[in-house]
């Protein structure tokens, strides 16, 4: 648990950053002929499981194109790789607070299903990391790894200043009640965004983190 003055701090930064990365979203959803950017689902998501990494396979020069324009919408100052990142030994806690993860394994910065991957910090002290699509499949859709405040600093958590924005379903939990290892927090940027408590629905999402 953290004060409230910092918590606040971090509402204050997660609203100004996830503003600017919709605003992005939307533009290059309508950019590659989408109503929204959650269509781009229709790619690889309304295929028989065993045909989606397929059809990821066959669309990877198509995803790369739509992650650059999609970046190109930022001033973007550094670019980190996965084994930059994980050599100096940033780690990630979950949601729960109970189990972390390299930060170079997060969505979109991991090579896995995603070539291109790679960590790029902002102007404005954000940092947002390429787009992946379908790295587990057709539930996961596609997605992307932003932090508020940067990986030098903290609290380095998912649900406080590091979110994952994904259009797709699986495994999206958040809650202070389990761990659920680096899973817990995949859910977390939909009740920010609502300011909605995940574990007690009748209050706000982030009075739950002081």
């Amino acid at each position: 648990m953290i004060n409230k003055y910092k918590v606040k701090q971090l509402e204050i930064a997660f609203k100004r950053s996830a503003s600017i990365i919709a605003n992005a979203l939307n533009l290059t959803a309508d950019e590659f002929g989408y109503g929204t950017f959650k269509d781009l689902n229709s790619i690889c998501g309304n295929l028989p499981e065993t045909e989606t990494y397929s059809c990821h396979s066959d669309n990877i020069s198509y995803f790369q194109d739509i992650n650059e324009f999609f970046l190109s919408r930022f001033n973007k100052i550094t670019e980190l790789d996965q084994y930059s990142l994980n050599n100096k030994k940033i780690y990630v806690l979950n949601y729960s607070g109970k189990s972390s993860e390299l930060y170079g394994n997060l969505y979109g910065i991991t090579y896995f299903n995603t070539p291109y991957a790679a960590l790029y910090h902002l102007s404005d002290g954000t940092v947002i990391s390429s787009l992946t699509f379908f790295y587990h499949g057709k539930y996961d859709g596609v997605t992307l790894t932003f932090d508020t405040n940067g990986p030098q600093k903290g609290p380095n958590r998912n649900g406080y200043d590091i979110f994952l924005y994904t259009t797709g379903s699986w495994n999206k939990i958040c809650s202070k009640n389990k761990d659920d290892g680096n899973y817990n927090g995949r859910g977390c940027y939909d009740y920010a965004i609502q300011d909605v408590n995940p574990d007690d629905k009748s209050k706000g999402y982030w009075e739950a983190l002081y």
